[in-house]
């Protein structure tokens, strides 16, 4: 048999795990994870490359009933990439009672392109883990299940081999020395995004967007990666709070991210980390598709 390729879409509702399983899959932190639902809002993409087989993953922000544009289209996202891909893995929390919208994804999808896979398993007992095998075979009358804990890192290996059994022959899609087709400048600004999230309180994570401005590699006349980044927010209030008293929480998130992005390129990083509103961005088509929101994006 020869080379074999192929695109695997994760969808799932908001904090099932997407992210982590990208994670654990690559043995690589390319999605942000954060305890609050809905961090992921791009469609990321990961690379898996094996001796015999190219897997490019794509993870997608978590599905949801909403009439807001922001939530419309990272709902688009999703349903752009059940269309695209090869296989797809429809993530659940094991321990979840309420499944109607996992039945109707499920139903969308097509028995024959869909592994469902019931993250958290480590956190339910034998009965319960007989009783959702039951309901998956007999009642959906699904193809493949897999049970795992992402978090734990049990049960990846087993899903990875479902997915690769399933990938149909190919040349690859990417060289095989990377794992994401995104840009350094895109991860560095889903990692400010992430510490946004993970100090921030209420509801500001969710108004706000990055944007890098200014991003210079460095070179051997100035070994170090330069970034001019803004974070968007809705109001002047949510900017005095993203700042904080005399700029404390602007400049801890900033030097959180800064460490995150050294880590990630390898070198010194210098970032200038500013605040912009942009008067209620989230209700704007506009401004949703300039800050990278879009179903068409890349």
């Amino acid at each position: 048999m020869g080379f074999k390729a192929g695109y695997v879409a994760i969808i799932g509702r908001p904090n099932v795990g997407k992210s982590t399983l990208l994670n654990a899959i690559l043995g690589e932190r390319l999605a942000i994870v954060t305890p609050k639902p809905q961090t992921t809002r791009h469609r990321i993409v990961g690379i898996l490359n094996e001796p015999d087989v190219q897997v490019v993953f794509l993870d997608t922000p978590g599905y949801h009933r909403s009439d807001k544009p922001l939530n419309q289209a990272m709902n688009e996202i999703v349903d752009m990439v059940i269309h695209d891909a090869d296989v797809v893995c429809l993530m659940l929390d094991a321990s979840s009672s309420d499944l109607r919208i996992e039945r109707g994804l499920f139903d969308r999808i097509g028995r024959d392109r869909c592994i469902l896979v019931a993250n958290k398993s480590d956190l339910v007992d034998r009965k319960k883990f007989d009783e959702i095998a039951h309901r998956f075979r007999d009642d959906w009358n699904a193809n493949e299940m897999v049970f795992l804990s992402a978090l734990r890192n049990e049960g990846v290996r087993t899903l990875i081999d479902a997915i690769t059994a399933r990938m149909p022959e190919g040349e690859a899609f990417f060289p095989d020395d990377i794992y994401t087709s995104h840009p350094v400048r895109f991860i560095a600004a889903e990692l400010i995004r992430e510490q946004l999230f993970l100090q921030m309180h209420q509801e500001i994570p969710y108004s706000t967007a990055v944007e890098i401005e200014e991003f210079k590699d460095a070179t051997e006349n100035d070994p170090i990666t330069r970034i001019k980044a803004s974070i968007v927010v809705e109001k002047e209030s949510q900017k005095a709070m993203v700042i904080g008293k005399g700029g404390t929480r602007i400049r801890e998130i900033g030097t959180r991210a800064r460490k995150a992005i050294e880590e990630l390129v390898g070198g010194k990083v210098f970032l200038d980390l500013n605040v912009r509103v942009e008067k209620d961005w989230t209700k704007d088509p506009d401004a949703i598709r300039r800050l990278g929101y879009s179903s068409q994006m890349e």
